[in-house]
């Protein structure tokens, strides 16, 4: 009875399809990248209360009252606005959706493919609907020019990575059901 129960097991190893260590790699640096974002962004939550947000323009008002000004009413118009209230909850929803994606993609599932590309790749609507608010702040802080070249930069970088990661997995889509 044991020699039996042995071979079904040696048959089902067997007959599993094997993960391509390409999609293996992916999906580590998936998770880690997810596991990463998750923690800055509860952090971020946690930590970027508005007493602190004011706590940090009143040091800055020491060395430039202007800018510290100029700061101070483009985070009361990012508190103030919808999306800057959900924003980080959503990135929070988003990485646990792309997370959720990853894993089925390593479970060899087609379906996490394009649950891993919409969570991926919907936030970018946000970014840009939030970018007005994010490079306001950043022109304020690092100046008119670098600010703005930041900001503008900071989203290419994420839209390439992004992209790059859904053409890595699509490719990897022939192993999976």
């Amino acid at each position: 009875m044991e020699i039996q129960n042995e071979n079904i097991e040696f048959n089902e190893q067997a007959m599993a399809p094997k993960k391509p260590q390409f999609l293996v790699i992916l999906c580590i640096l998936s998770f880690i990248c997810a596991g990463f974002v998750f923690i800055s962004t509860i952090y971020g939550v946690i930590m970027n209360t508005p007493e602190k947000q004011m706590e940090n323009i009143e040091r800055m008002r020491e060395f430039s009252p202007a800018g510290a000004d100029q700061l101070e009413q483009a985070l009361i118009e990012q508190q103030n606005s919808v999306m800057g209230q959900i924003q980080p909850y959503l990135s929070i929803l988003f990485v646990l959706i792309s997370f959720l994606g990853v894993l089925q993609m390593y479970h060899l599932k087609k379906t996490g493919f394009y649950i891993y590309t919409f969570a991926e790749l919907f936030p970018l609507v946000f970014m840009f609907f939030s970018s007005k608010e994010t490079v306001g702040i950043l022109k304020i802080s690092m100046g008119e020019e670098s600010g703005e070249m930041a900001a503008y930069l900071g989203m290419a970088v994420v839209l390439v990575f992004d992209l790059a990661f859904v053409v890595m997995y699509a490719l990897n889509l022939k192993h999976m059901k």
